[in-house]
C-alpha cells in the first residue's frame, strides 16, 4: 500500500511547475490520438456515409428549426428536408456525369488546343534566345483512349457512388429525428452538471451556425461561378461551378485548386481574354464572399493557420480519404470550436487560429 506522502510525490512528478500536464501526459495523449485516427482510418467504408450524414444534418438544423417555430410538424419538416436534399443529390450526380462524359467526347479538340498553344510558346520562349535543343518537341499527352476510358470509369464511379448515397440520406434522416430530442437527453444525462450542459449547447450552437453559413455561402459561391461561366462561354459551367462550391470550404487552397482547371478550359476554348475574364470572375467572388460575406455573418473570424489547414487536408485525407479532405476543414473547425468551448483547452484554439483573436482567450 502507497502511503499519502508516496501518492502526493507520485502527484507532484506527473504535473509540472505550473500545476499542468506533464511531458508525459502530452505523449500519451498525442499517442492516444494517432491509434484513434488509425482505427478510423480501419472502419472509414463504414464512417464516412454516417460523416456526410452527420454533416448534412448539421448544415440542415437551421432550417428544420425554423420550420418548426413556424408550426411545421417535425415529421414533415424532416420529410421536406430529406426530399430537398436527395434531390439536390440527383441532380449534382446527373450533372457531374453528364459533364465528364461530354468532356471526354471534347477531349480530341483539347488536346489539338493545347499541342498549339504549347508550340507558340515555344516559339516566343526560343526567340527569346533560349537554345531550341533546350526544350522539348511536343508536350506529353495522354492518348485520346485513356481519356475515354478514364471519363467512362469516372461516369461508371459516379453512378455507383449515387446508389450508396441512399444509405447516407436515410442516416441524415434519422439524425434529424434525433435532432429534436438531443436537448432534453442532455439534460437527463448530466442532470448535476448545469455548467457542462450549457457549454454543450454553446458548442452545438456554434457548430450548427459555422456549419449552415459556410454550406450556404459554398452553394452562393458555387451558383454565381457557374452563372458567371456561363454568361463567359466557358464550356462545362456546372462542373466548375460544384467544384467551386465544394471546395469552397477549404480555405484559399480550394480556390485555387476549384479555379485551375476552369482558366485552363477556358483559355483553350475561348483564348486569352476569356481565361482572364474567368481569373477575374472567381477573385472577386471569394473576395467578396470569403472576405467580406463570411465574417460579417459569423459575427467573427473562425479561420484557421494556413499550416493547419494544409495539416488537417493531410491528415483527414490519410484517415477517411477524399471525403476527409472534403471535410477537413469543417471537421478542424468542429474541433477548434470544441477546444474553444473549455476554458483548460483555449490556448490551443489561439494556437489553431490564422490571428490573435482576444474573444477566444
Amino acid at each position: 500500500m502507497w502511503s499519502r506522502t508516496s501518492v502526493r510525490e507520485t502527484d507532484v512528478t506527473i504535473l509540472n511547475q505550473n500545476g499542468g500536464p506533464s511531458t508525459w501526459h502530452w505523449l500519451v495523449g498525442g499517442a492516444a490520438v494517432v491509434i484513434i485516427l488509425a482505427g478510423l482510418q480501419a472502419v472509414s467504408g463504414i464512417v464516412n456515409p454516417l460523416l456526410l450524414a452527420a454533416f448534412l444534418a448539421i448544415a440542415s438544423a437551421t432550417p428544420l428549426n425554423w420550420m418548426q417555430r413556424r408550426g411545421v410538424p417535425a415529421v414533415l419538416a424532416v420529410m421536406i428536408l430529406f426530399l430537398g436534399v436527395g434531390l439536390l443529390f440527383f441532380l449534382l450526380f446527373h450533372a457531374l456525369r453528364g459533364a465528364v462524359e461530354t468532356m471526354a467526347t471534347q477531349a480530341p479538340e483539347y488536346q489539338e488546343q493545347l499541342t498549339i498553344v504549347f508550340g507558340q510558346l515555344r516559339e516566343y520562349v526560343v526567340s527569346m534566345g533560349v537554345p531550341p535543343e533546350s526544350l522539348p518537341e511536343q508536350i506529353p499527352l495522354p492518348a485520346v483512349g485513356t481519356l475515354t476510358d478514364a471519363a467512362a470509369t469516372v461516369a461508371s464511379g459516379i453512378g455507383q457512388f449515387t446508389a450508396a448515397t441512399f444509405l447516407v440520406l436515410l442516416a441524415f434522416m434519422f439524425l434529424l429525428l434525433e435532432e429534436s430530442t438531443l436537448p432534453g437527453k442532455l439534460s437527463v444525462a448530466f442532470p448535476a452538471s448545469r455548467r457542462a450542459r450549457v457549454r454543450t449547447r454553446r458548442f452545438l450552437r456554434a457548430v450548427d451556425r459555422y456549419i449552415f453559413i459556410k454550406s450556404a455561402t459554398s452553394t452562393l459561391t458555387g451558383v454565381i461561378i457557374g452563372t458567371g461561366l456561363w454568361l463567359i462561354g466557358v464550356d462545362f459551367p456546372i462542373l466548375w461551378g460544384i467544384f467551386a462550391g465544394l471546395l469552397n470550404f477549404i480555405p484559399t487552397v480550394g480556390s485555387i485548386i476549384a479555379a485551375a482547371p476552369a482558366v485552363a478550359v477556358a483559355l483553350l476554348g475561348g483564348g486569352l481574354l476569356d481565361a482572364v475574364l474567368t481569373v477575374a470572375l472567381y477573385v472577386a467572388v471569394n473576395v467578396a464572399i470569403g472576405s467580406i460575406t463570411e465574417p460579417r455573418l459569423m459575427g467573427r473570424t473562425l479561420g484557421l493557420s494556413p499550416l493547419v489547414v494544409l495539416i488537417s487536408l493531410m491528415v483527414w485525407g490519410w484517415v477517411f480519404g477524399p471525403v476527409g479532405m472534403l471535410l477537413s476543414i469543417p471537421l478542424t473547425m468542429i474541433a477548434k470550436l470544441a477546444l474553444e468551448a473549455q476554458p483548460e483547452t483555449r490556448w490551443i484554439a489561439v494556437l489553431l487560429s490564422d490571428r490573435a483573436d482576444e474573444r477566444i482567450r
